[in-house]
């Protein structure tokens, strides 16, 4: 293990992960259309993959949440953007609608990247400190959603829907591999049982 994972994650880790947890949801947004028309199915039901991500999301908030508590926060979001990247190469390989929307969902496993990130520094700051970076955080959560769409409608009008997720993919790939180099274990008061977490 790198020296810099046994040591707590910068600002920068923290800010990445956090954002990609949000701009997921929204950097696919102009390529709906066509998705739609690619695989020749309902618009409707290809807006599940914006609404049922943002249920799972809210889901998995529930479960990683006390996971990370449990295990630890570097495995936590280890495992999350990895399973991100994979399922971001499924969407981008899938072959009909209903595989996309599975892998879509899949995808929502970046949810961890906020708690997770916000766990962080609770974990390593006074109350006071930590509030103010969690300014940097939710400047993460306001920011990304307004320019993911413009990069994700220029990537899909030059390449196509499937350069998006592509693009999910390798952002997944370099956010699982900045956390291994750089987000170091801070939970150091784990949970005993995933019941008590709940």
């Amino acid at each position: 293990m790198p020296a810099a994972a046994r040591t707590p994650p910068t600002m920068f880790t923290l800010v990445l992960v956090a954002a990609l947890s949000v701009v997921s949801l929204t950097m696919f947004l102009p390529s709906l259309p066509d998705i739609a028309a690619d695989f020749q199915a309902d618009y409707a039901l290809v807006n599940v993959s914006v609404a049922g991500y943002a249920g799972m999301t809210a889901v998995l908030q529930l479960i990683l949440a006390p996971l990370s508590d449990r295990f630890g926060r570097r495995p936590v979001i280890l495992t999350a953007a990895a399973v991100f990247a994979l399922a971001s190469i499924g969407c981008a390989l899938a072959q009909d609608i209903w595989t996309f929307l599975a892998f879509r969902m899949v995808q929502a496993g970046i949810a961890a990247g906020l708690s997770v990130s916000m766990a962080a520094l609770r974990d390593t700051m006074e109350a006071d400190e930590a509030a103010a970076k969690m300014g940097y955080l939710a400047s993460a959560w306001a920011i990304g959603p307004m320019l993911a769409p413009l990069a994700g409608g220029l990537l899909a009008d030059l390449y196509g829907w499937r350069a998006v997720f592509w693009a999910f993919a390798g952002i997944g790939a370099a956010a699982w591999l900045l956390s291994w180099l750089d987000f170091g274990e801070t939970n150091t008061s784990r949970s005993e049982t995933l019941a008590a977490q709940f």
